[in-house]
């Protein structure tokens, strides 16, 4: 056990980039994906109705009282998830899995478990998280609640190996937004110095964390067949198309819905439903770096190649998250986008996987699907017409978020 104090005091993030993270982190397992969108949807408008983009500082507005019991508690938990995955990635982590979708290779030690699992460049050991969250209590009894859920649900796995990487260290990182005016966390994390030191015979390999992170990614894009059968190994096939853009000086995969393959009649196999009405034709606001799409396709369909791809995975750089934001979008460090304003997006075209390259388009980068029809015009006014950083409040001024460690 290597104990890790959070190397910050306060982290910004846009209204949409709580908004991407609170919709990868509140799906335990690939879903429908018209169940992704709602969800999705319903993220975007409790954001929109219960948080006040116009001050620094980030706070749940008190109209949050004037909801049922249990949909506050819904909205107050999400939130506080979002919030925890942003303070990990802040402070230097990148790929993040539901704990529960690991392997634990030793007998539980207690029947609770924590939220999440994070893996960071050039580490081979793993942090586990507990979120938690509060409207209600004050800062006194939610830090009880915080050191409660550390002892409880991370302390005990410490030390432990989840899908053949070790547990060296963990948080409890609770969101006490009880003031209308101003929110903070209060994190609980293992002592430093080194605890224990792990015999040299031990290995730890953080792959499955990241094959976790970009399963879930995928579902959020293409829904649950999509990412059953990436998991399964037989997704992508030959077949298979995806829409392709430029942003911000990257090329970006965009996250297709079932209904818009079936309309312009590109591989059905994997989908669970699909439609041949142009009208239902629609695109996801999310996405994907093409590189780092590329790489994740190929760890996916080439097990048991000596070095997984995930093993040279790099983070996208730090200085896309500032122009992500004044562009009306989110950027995250695993390659994951949200796309706030789609009028930003350039030379959208369709491109397929190719099997023998193991990689989105081909050398000659020819299309498969030529859209200079009806579907075109369809497809770019689709993406032109989503715009979500205008609900969700304009994204070029950040809130910040202070913390202090629990006593």
């Amino acid at each position: 056990m290597i104990g890790r104090t959070p190397s910050i005091r306060q982290i910004q993030f846009s209204p949409l980039e709580l908004f991407g993270a609170m919709a990868r982190c509140s799906h335990l397992h690939p879903i429908n994906p018209y169940a992704v969108t709602l969800e999705s949807e319903s993220c975007r408008h409790l954001i929109a109705h219960h948080v006040d983009e116009q001050p620094d500082e980030f706070s749940l507005l008190a109209s949050v009282k004037r909801l049922k019991d249990f949909s506050r508690t819904h909205l107050v938990g999400v939130v506080g998830a979002g919030v925890a995955y942003l303070q990990m990635i802040r402070d230097g982590y990148v790929w993040c899995d539901h704990f529960e979708n690991q392997l634990l290779l030793q007998t539980a030690p207690t029947k609770r478990s924590p939220d999440f699992v994070f893996s960071r460049p050039n580490h081979a050991d793993v942090a586990i998280t507990e979120s938690k969250a509060t409207h209600g209590s004050s800062r006194k009894q939610f830090a009880r609640s915080v050191s409660n859920g550390y002892v409880e649900q991370v302390e005990p796995y410490l030390g432990m190996q989840i899908s053949g990487a070790t547990v060296s260290h963990g948080f409890a990182i609770g969101s006490w937004m009880t003031s209308p005016t101003r929110a903070e966390l209060v994190i609980d994390h293992t002592a430093e110095p080194v605890l224990v030191t792990p015999p040299d015979d031990v290995p730890s390999d953080p792959t499955a964390v990241k094959r976790g992170n970009y399963l879930t990614v995928l579902a959020l894009m293409f829904g649950s067949a999509a990412a059953r059968g990436a998991r399964d190994g037989t997704w992508p096939s030959p077949d298979t198309a995806f829409v392709v853009a430029d942003w911000l000086g990257k090329q970006w995969i965009i996250g297709s819905h079932p209904v818009w393959f079936g309309a312009v009649g590109i591989e059905k196999r994997f989908l669970d439903y699909a439609s041949a009405d142009p009208a239902m034709l629609w695109t996801s606001v999310f996405a994907l770096e093409r590189n780092i799409a590329n790489v994740v396709f190929r760890s996916l369909v080439g097990a048991g190649e000596a070095v997984d791809p995930f093993a040279t995975l790099d983070p996208i750089d730090d200085g896309s998250y500032a122009s992500a934001r004044a562009s009306g979008g989110a950027i995250y460090p695993d390659g994951f986008a949200v796309i706030g304003r789609s009028e930003s997006l350039e030379n959208v075209q369709v491109l397929g996987w190719d099997p023998n390259g193991r990689r989105i388009g081909n050398q000659e980068e020819t299309p498969v699907h030529q859209l200079e029809s009806e579907q075109a015009i369809e497809l770019q006014q689709n993406l032109e017409g989503r715009s979500l950083d205008e609900s969700l409040g304009k994204s070029s001024q950040p809130f910040q978020i202070t913390f202090r460690t629990a006593d």
